[in-house]
């Protein structure tokens, strides 16, 4: 049995989740997916997946031990946050049905923290989605982690022809713009940093005045989302409104597509909303970089996403950024300017927007680096074809049901 947000929302832990379900149920397992916040009956999708839907808590406390029982799982899966407060039921449910329980970790700040330990501690398996997590987690649970990255689709993510990059820019009314910048990232807390992007954005405007004719970042993510930042005040409050935008949706054919900010048959990107995989490999292939400022990332599916598609990246230096920026030759880092401690007991690093600006101006100045970094990044993403790992969760269960024997 999986638990994960729920398999429409087309982006993050819901992309994995997705992929480790069917991959299960090709290699013989029978799947149930039960998804955060799906209020529906129990249905069989048309790979034989059972999705369960939840009865009133969105994080499934109140029925997740009927399905259990009534399915007689033999081994729980569970892609999520683990260390939320609405979760912590699951490791005493688990034990005490002496169910093994497989539990992906996302930890984006280092060392670990205590509030995250602790229900580490239920689980028969712990899945380190990089590098980074292997090592925070090892720290304190050094004989049960496995490390599985989040993969991609090659087939889909790669780079497309010049014609279909030109009509998704008309699309976006960005077609006189000679250099774009993305970032892909959800607009939630403070991790994502968007204050530091858009300061960098900005000093890179301030040395090149051309930009603020040809160039623009566009950004991807919930403007408003209610637990996050004002966006839209803060890119007033910056002096960029012509050139920062949002990418809308716009409703086509039973299906969404990106359109320009202000779309009047559009509406502005909501967090429980995303783009077809298609679609976003499209997005992905009209910009010129893929920038992100995060203070901490468990891996950040949108940087190898990029790659794949052929598009440079920009991470800062710390967690995942040295794994797919720095290994993959295919982008480049910019320096930690603050390190602090939060509430968590755990430290959080936040990017210096002078370096993220150099780093940006690298890019804008030279094809070639981007054409260099492009054929790198296409190659480094196979290493991460979903073909790879999905054998790797097929071992992890056969291993979780002999270590609860």
């Amino acid at each position: 049995m999986l638990l994960s947000n729920s398999p429409t929302r087309g982006f993050g832990y819901s992309v994995v989740s997705d992929h480790v379900a069917l991959g299960l149920q090709r290699a013989g397992h029978q799947v149930y997916f039960l998804g955060m916040q799906s209020i529906h009956a129990p249905y069989k999708d048309g790979n034989g997946i059972i999705n369960l839907g939840i009865r009133y808590d969105p994080f499934g406390g109140d029925i997740l031990g009927d399905y259990l029982r009534i399915y007689q799982i033999d081994v729980y899966i569970s892609i999520m946050d683990i260390w939320l407060q609405q979760a912590q039921y699951m490791g005493p449910l688990t034990k005490q049905m002496n169910i093994p329980w497989v539990a992906h970790i996302t930890a984006n700040s280092y060392p670990l923290s205590p509030f995250l330990a602790t229900p580490c501690t239920y689980a028969t398996l712990l899945v380190a989605p990089s590098k980074f997590v292997e090592r925070t987690l090892k720290e304190f649970f050094p004989h049960n982690v496995f490390r599985i990255p989040h993969g991609v689709d090659t087939n889909v993510f790669k780079p497309l022809p010049k014609k279909e990059n030109e009509k998704m820019r008309e699309q976006l009314r960005i077609s006189d713009k000679e250099f774009v910048v993305l970032s892909v990232m959800r607009n939630k807390g403070y991790q994502k940093n968007f204050p530091a992007l858009l300061h960098a954005w900005k000093i890179l405007l301030e040395r090149y005045e051309e930009l603020w004719k040809k160039g623009v970042l566009l950004l991807l993510t919930d403007p408003t989302e209610p637990e996050g930042m004002r966006l839209d005040m803060l890119r007033e409050r910056t002096g960029l409104n012509d050139v920062v935008r949002f990418i809308w949706l716009r409703p086509s054919d039973g299906t969404i597509e990106p359109t320009f900010e202000g779309d009047p048959r559009g509406m502005p990107h909501t967090a429980n909303l995303n783009f077809p995989p298609e679609v976003m490999a499209r997005l992905y292939n009209v910009a010129d970089v893929h920038a992100i400022a995060s203070s901490g990332e468990s891996f950040n599916l949108p940087s190898l996403e990029s790659l794949a598609c052929g598009v440079p990246i920009i991470m800062p230096d710390n967690t995942t950024g040295p794994e797919l920026a720095g290994e993959s030759k295919a982008g480049l880092l910019a320096r930690i300017g603050l390190e602090y401690t939060t509430p968590l007991i755990s430290d959080v690093f936040h990017v210096d927007p002078h370096s993220l600006a150099e780093c940006l101006e690298k890019f804008y100045l030279s094809k070639e680096l981007r054409k260099r970094c492009s054929r790198r990044g296409v190659e480094f993403a196979k290493r991460y074809d979903w073909k790879r790992i999905i054998p790797m969760w097929v071992d992890l269960v056969e291993v979780a049901k002999y270590v609860q024997s």
